[in-house]
């Protein structure tokens, strides 16, 4: 597996291994300037002058000089026998200037105090020498935004293949590396079609401060999860907290975000949580991109029209009687989806094909007010429904999280026909409306972008937008709680819609 996945990385990343960067034994340029005038930050005297100019190498740290040079192959000794301090942790390499040190040659009369071994030391206190190793530069159009260190490029390699397989299966890279069409799902459910990376990745020799060197796999990759950003937050279990109720309460997360957070711990997202488990609910910082495309087909119902009804005059008043029977059709819809370093960023409706046809149903009424009694049939109560957070998914929580998979302040619509019992404004409801289907049901939904479209009073009917999601009242993310209520007692959700088909 390793083997194959070098592969793709090798097609992933573009490699520049730039050989030759200046070492202490490097050629020195000559330039004319006046070198008894500088100061230098390693105290130096001038003994002497001589009638005739000589050749000296002056060392620098960012533009400043530490000093000039008495004999340079003394100086390299120093430096060659430092290594040996370094050896066991970098072995195979050699001891040299670190970044912005640089040697000049300049020509003067005057006569230096020999100062190498204090040269030295001034470069080993402040941490200006440096193995030589790989940097691996990040970058993209507009040029390179990122550069790290590291010991060996096979744990790069590898802690960059771990971090992809957050996101994407082996059997899908092995895949696109053999060139394998990947055909888009026949059943139920979803397929990878692609990864990039919208970043671009290069390498090249540097030489730098055995401090700036990542020196493992583990470093490498914490740092692809976050990047320079050091900051964590970490939640601890509680008695009867959930995977889905944790990562609702951190940024909407699905527990198989909190998994890919928590390797050391989490195997995999139906795992039971239990008291005192210590989790990390800090999201990618990640400074590359990973996009994953993906084709995910699903079963959706086709609601019907509202019925018609038809007044009876052998009715009583208020009496009802369902005349052909309204039946859902079936579709199938293939929705092409982005995926950015995990979270879904975007879905598009690809092609549907309708399984069953829905039929209209018909039901007499013995009162002209036909939208003042429910159907019994309940559509959700938005397109592309997900649920967030189940009935009891936290103590307390009597009530459904819904959100539009792929729109965020959707439309809401009334989930049956009825009249409009109360709408307002409440702390922890936010703005919210409450629909009586005069048949023992009332659905309340809670949360509302601003308050309902419909008055008290209103009549109603299945499928009529009454609103707007938003995030108002005692909310942590924009979602419409939607609440059953069944002859005064609040029911789950799941009882009346098709929850079960939303897992197919």
């Amino acid at each position: 597996m390793k083997k194959v996945l070098a592969v793709v990385f090798s097609l992933a990343l573009t490699f520049a291994i730039v050989y030759g960067l200046p070492m202490l034994r490097g050629d020195s340029s000559t330039v004319k300037a006046n070198i008894e005038n500088e100061t230098s930050l390693v105290k130096q005297e001038i003994l002497s002058y001589d009638d005739k100019e000589k050749t000296y190498e002056k060392i620098y740290y960012k533009g400043k000089l530490i000093g000039v040079i008495s004999d340079r192959d003394y100086l390299n000794s120093l430096i060659d026998a430092k290594y040996k301090d370094y050896e066991n942790q970098f072995p195979n390499t050699q001891l040299g200037l670190g970044n912005d040190v640089y040697i000049v040659s300049e020509k003067s009369y005057a006569n230096f105090a020999d100062i190498d071994d204090q040269i030295m030391n001034y470069l080993v206190s402040h941490d200006l020498l440096g193995v030589r190793t790989t940097a691996v530069e990040f970058s993209t159009e507009e040029g390179v935004y990122e550069i790290i260190y590291v010991k060996n490029y096979e744990d790069f390699a590898g802690a960059l293949e771990d971090f992809y397989t957050n996101f994407v299966s082996d059997e899908t890279i092995n895949k696109l590396i053999r060139g394998e069409a990947i055909e888009s799902p026949s059943e139920l459910g979803s397929v990878e079609k692609n990864v990039v990376m919208h970043e671009k990745i290069t390498t090249k020799e540097a030489i730098v401060s055995p401090s700036e060197i990542f020196s493992d796999k583990e470093e490498i990759y914490k740092f692809l999860c976050y990047g320079r950003n050091e900051d964590r937050e970490y939640y601890t279990v509680r008695e009867g907290d959930t995977l889905q109720g944790v990562g609702y309460y951190f940024g909407d997360m699905s527990p198989r975000q909190i998994v890919m957070l928590n390797p050391d711990i989490l195997s995999n997202e139906n795992q039971i949580i239990t008291p005192d488990m210590k989790l990390n609910v800090t999201y990618y910082t990640s400074p590359i991109t990973i996009e994953v495309t993906k084709e995910r087909l699903t079963q959706q119902y086709i609601v019907p029209e509202v019925p018609e009804y038809i007044e009876d005059e052998d009715l009583e008043v208020g009496i009802y009687e369902v005349r052909v029977q309204e039946e859902s059709g079936i579709r199938n819809v293939l929705f092409e989806e982005k995926w950015i370093n995990g979270v879904l960023e975007s879905g598009e409706m690809l092609s549907e094909t309708i399984i069953k046809q829905p039929k209209r149903g018909v039901i007499a009424v013995g009162t002209k007010q036909v939208y003042l009694v429910g159907t019994g049939s309940y559509i959700w109560p938005v397109d592309n429904p997900e649920i967030t957070c189940h009935w009891g998914c936290y103590f307390g929580h009597t009530g459904t999280d819904i959100v539009n998979m792929y729109e965020k302040y959707c439309p809401v619509y009334a989930v049956d026909s009825g009249t409009v019992d109360t709408r307002g404004y409440r702390w922890d409801m936010g703005n919210f409306v409450i629909i009586n289907h005069n048949n023992g049901i009332r659905t309340m939904y809670m949360h509302l972008n601003v308050p309902a479209y419909v008055e008290e009073g209103q009549n109603v009917t299945r499928g009529q937008i009454i609103g707007q999601m938003g995030n108002t009242g005692s909310s942590e993310g924009v979602h419409l709680h939607l609440t059953f209520e069944e002859n005064g007692t609040r029911r789950n959700a799941c009882n009346y819609l098709p929850c079960s088909m939303l897992y197919q």
